[in-house]
């Protein structure tokens, strides 16, 4: 019977383990709801521990401070082959600089974590449980002499066959489709607001990379960013995406603040003091010193170089051109008398809008990397009123404002809902977001349009590929509109790409990308147009596939006029009167449209090299020899609240050298080509920002 009874106790502590597995296992905690988070949840993905400190600070610890929800994966031990010692005291390191981030003493919850069934170690601060640190601890060290050769986690990335082990307690081994299956589930688990990551574009072979040559990054940084891009395939969602430069931000010109430095800095050390490498403690510690010394100074985004310009009317026939910089991660307008570019300021790693106000001065929208938006105005006199925060929301991507150039736009917010915003006044002033009504699965990239009415429609995509639309109603005197429940477009399945105007019959055309052939497709409003339930034409599939949105816009007639890039690097379309036609130019982004004064303009990216732009223009029917815009500007970026607080910091717009529009005008002597003049000088003065919630 005692032999009965010993070997029947393991049987015993089984079965109690099969029944109460939240005892027995790692913890399986839900995650925290995004109202727990003040609406943030931020998960960052980084390859060792630092790489966050160093390279997406400031925006993680600006989430920390307004009580957004933080978590940090890292995927290796960042041991460098020193073995579980030093990987711990660079945990404590980074614990450290959370707990400071966060202002609560550096005591933790210590557990593991599940995603996939693999086991991970978890790290939750006690005083601020929204932050949360993950450990994957993949072993690092170098598989050669050092630079120039792989590591296991850019080994296992790179080549068939590879696996990673890990440091420490509850061992794991990951082939890379195991660790991109781990990843997609650390997302889906977490229904992340923004997904942030390091950078995946630079091309160098692993073997070929080296310490601080032009353009080089560490091959497990590199590694790790292709991986988490490949895992949100897997787990696709509402979520922003910001990637960081790393290593090469230090050619970059310095961009924070002189606040941001210093916090950044501060930051830093607490981490430093852990990580004999860089300090033996806080006493005599000179850190952040060398190329941290440079890091901390800085923060840029990855750019696909896929971003399409913003263009509108300079009002004396001409054209404007706007780009986010993909080297100053800035808002950027070309001076066509200079023949250069300047810089607005801001930092920014998405699109841009631009649209015209009421009395008919030009507007651009900036979303920056915390999902906040900024508006700027220009003025009558060409002056500009400076950035002003449109407060009470953040946005997974920059609003879509209504074409033909009115002031009014829509977003989807981080709580999942669309929201709408109009300006208040005439003096660059806005109205506060309004929430429309819930749409379930609604995606981030919706259209505006204006109706015959005078009122606006909205259309929105779902994830399942379902077109809807919602109109406003009429308001009560002194009341803005309200909007009626979403109703469904009879329609082919949609992959986004969505575009609305309204036409020369005044019924509104909606165009999108069929789902499966990408192709780019029509509605026509039918019936009667006063009616809140609109009719539609059968779709009229156009038989051209394209990426991104359309440019859309209408001639003085009320025409429709469309232009699309069939794929990355491929050929530019023309879609008029219903009809697509192939342009003999190539580009690297979608493309921007506009219509002055009879000339047809259409602007996009070249592929490859620096930053530029093409220029391409038809008037009365023939096209004019295509304008090329370079040399967009390396330096100016900085924070829109500084910007927008700070006259000195506020670009004289045309009149500073160092603040790098571009005018673009047929020319008056032959109008077959182009003319690129200069902006009269500009003054800015300051506006008031609002909070960012």
């Amino acid at each position: 019977m005692p032999l009965l009874t010993a070997l029947m106790r393991p049987l015993g502590r089984a079965l109690l383990c099969a029944v109460f597995a939240l005892v027995c296992s790692p913890a399986l905690a839900a995650p925290p709801t995004l109202a727990q988070c003040h609406g943030i949840k931020d998960l960052a993905f980084v390859a060792h521990l630092d790489d966050d400190l160093l390279f997406m600070n400031p925006d993680i610890a600006s989430n920390i401070e307004a009580g957004g929800c933080v978590r940090v994966v890292y995927m290796t031990a960042s041991d460098a082959g020193e073995g579980e010692t030093y990987m711990l005291g660079r945990e404590r390191g980074v614990r450290a600089a959370y707990a400071y981030m966060a202002h609560k003493p550096d005591v933790w919850k210590t557990d593991v974590g599940m995603a996939d069934g693999r086991h991970i170690a978890r790290f939750t601060l006690q005083g601020n449980p929204r932050v949360q640190l993950w450990h994957m601890r993949l072993k690092d060290p170098w598989l050669g002499k050092g630079w120039g050769s792989l590591t296991p986690l850019s080994r296992t990335e790179s080549e068939a066959g590879q696996s990673v082990d890990t440091l420490g307690p509850n061992p794991e081994v990951y082939t890379r489709e195991q660790l991109i299956d781990t990843l997609a589930e650390l997302i889906r688990q977490y229904g992340p607001t923004t997904v942030r990551h390091l950078d995946d574009t630079i091309s160098v072979p692993y073997t070929q990379l080296c310490w601080r040559c032009a353009g080089h990054g560490h091959p497990d940084h590199i590694a790790s960013a292709r991986l988490v891009r490949e895992a949100m395939v897997r787990a696709p969602g509402n979520y922003a995406e910001t990637g960081y430069i790393d290593y090469p931000s230090q050619e970059r010109a310095t961009n924070l603040a002189e606040a941001e430095i210093e916090t950044k800095s501060v930051i830093f050390q607490h981490y430093a003091w852990n990580d004999y490498h860089y300090c033996a403690g806080p006493t005599g510690c000179k850190e952040p010193a060398g190329p941290a010394a440079a890091w901390v100074q800085r923060a840029y985004y990855v750019s696909r170089q896929d971003i399409a310009p913003q263009l509108y009317p300079d009002g004396r026939g001409g054209l404007v051109v706007f780009a986010a910089g993909e080297t100053n991660a800035a808002v950027n307008r070309w001076d066509s008398g200079q023949q250069r570019w300047q810089s607005l300021g801001g930092r920014t790693s998405g699109p841009l809008v631009s649209f015209t106000h009421a009395d008919g001065t030009a507007g651009l929208m900036a979303r920056d990397p915390l999902g906040g938006v900024w508006a700027n105005k220009q003025r009558h006199d060409g002056t500009w009123q400076g950035w002003q925060a449109l407060g009470g929301l953040r946005v997974t991507q920059i609003p879509a404002v209504a074409p033909r150039g009115e002031a009014a736009a829509v977003a989807l917010g981080y709580d999942g809902l669309l929201h709408w915003i109009a300006p208040s006044g005439i003096d660059g002033s806005w109205s506060t977001w309004q929430d429309l009504p819930p749409l379930e699965g609604a995606t981030g990239a919706p259209a505006a349009a204006r109706g015959a009415d005078g009122r606006y429609v909205i259309f929105a995509s779902t994830t399942q590929g379902e077109l809807f639309y919602t109109r406003q109603l009429p308001a009560a005197k002194g009341q803005r509109p309200e909007w009626h429940a979403w109703r469904r477009v009879p329609a082919p399945e949609t992959a986004g790409g969505l575009a609305a105007i309204r036409n020369h019959e005044n019924r509104v055309e909606l165009y999108f990308r069929q789902r499966g052939s990408n192709h780019l497709t029509q509605l026509v409003e039918a019936g009667d147009t006063t009616d809140m339930d609109m009719d539609w034409s059968k779709a009229a599939d156009l038989g051209v596939p394209f990426i991104g949105r359309p440019a859309i816009n209408a001639d003085a007639q009320g025409n429709v006029v469309l232009a699309v890039l069939e794929r990355a690097d491929g050929h530019l379309w023309l879609v008029e009167h219903g009809k697509p036609s192939r342009l003999d130019a190539e580009a690297a982004s979608p493309p921007a449209l506009n219509i002055i004064d009879g000339t047809l303009y259409i602007v996009a990216r070249t592929a490859g090299g620096p930053q530029r732009y093409q220029v391409l223009s038809r008037r009365s029917g023939a096209w004019a020899t295509a304008v090329t815009l370079d040399g967009v500007p390396a330096t100016g970026g900085g924070p829109f609240a500084t910007l927008a607080a700070r006259p000195a910091d506020l670009p004289n717009l045309g009149s500073h050298g160092a603040n790098n529009t571009v005018v673009v005008r047929p020319s008056t002597t032959d109008p077959s080509t182009l003319s690129i003049e200069r902006m009269p000088t500009q003054v800015s003065r300051p506006a008031t920002p609002t909070t960012v919630q």
